[in-house]
């Protein structure tokens, strides 16, 4: 429920600036008349596979839950377990877009149950961030900070800049939220897992040729991200020449 929650708080914002709507009184007209036979679960993951063909990791369930048999043209992956029929349809009956992208970030924070609100950014990071600074960040927390100063900040990109390291959800998700918040097409820059018999630094180099990234300014570590997460993200801040860290404080 947390991905379809904070999924259609993004699109209804996005779909809201569009010309063609999907999600407005004359969509769902449309859809009584020509598609009544068809569950509104289905809709709803019409309506979602057609946003995540822009945006990958906030419309689809393959980047965010690294299902198998994701691809960039085809990103909704194999095995999802969706929520109940009911539940789908409640969610996605409503219709009340957020004001602005920080309130839709904010209510995709609060379906995965990530803490801070629309306006919480740590003082130290703007000033920190440029269009060509990267930044490394783990844990859910890290990742909505990010998240938060980038929608801020003038010429920045959360796809090209932000690797997020991490095995859960929420921070893939967030970071793809961000994407489509700020229009930003594609895939953002997700860590492949590492494997069980690979070191860190291992691991680390080999994600940095893959993600294509030479160097990162900065890592930002919060509390709540695992030992082994952390370990992984210091790894690769290493490999790619980090100058700073930063550790937010505890909740």
């Amino acid at each position: 429920m947390c991905f379809y929650r904070a999924a259609l708080a993004a699109a209804r914002l996005i779909d809201g600036e569009n010309d063609h709507r999907v999600l407005d009184a004359d969509a769902d007209a449309a859809w009584r008349a020509y598609g009544s036979d068809l569950p509104t679960a289905v809709r709803c993951d019409l309506v979602l596979r057609n946003f995540a063909m822009l945006y990958p990791a906030a419309f689809a369930p393959g980047p965010v839950f690294r299902l198998p048999g994701w691809y960039d043209d085809d990103p909704w992956g194999a095995g999802f377990e969706r929520p109940p029929a009911k539940v789908i349809e409640g969610l996605f009956a409503a219709r009340t877009a957020p004001p602005s992208a920080a309130e839709a970030l904010a209510q995709a924070l609060a379906a995965w149950g990530i803490g801070g609100g629309a306006d919480a950014v740590d003082p130290r990071l703007p000033e920190r961030l440029s269009p060509s600074t990267n930044v490394v960040v783990v844990g859910p927390r890290a990742v909505a900070e990010v998240a938060r100063a980038f929608l801020r900040g003038e010429r920045l990109s959360v796809r090209t800049q932000v690797i997020a390291v991490g095995d859960g959800p929420e921070s893939r998700h967030i970071l793809g939220i961000t994407c489509a918040l700020q229009l930003d097409k594609g895939v953002p820059l997700l860590v492949s897992p590492r494997r069980p018999d690979e070191t860190a630094t291992a691991w680390a180099e080999r994600e940095k040729q893959r993600l294509g990234i030479a160097r990162a300014r900065l890592l930002l570590r919060s509390p709540d991200a695992d030992t082994s997460e952390v370990e992984a993200a210091q790894a690769l801040a290493a490999a790619l020449g980090v100058e700073e860290t930063l550790d937010l404080a505890g909740a």
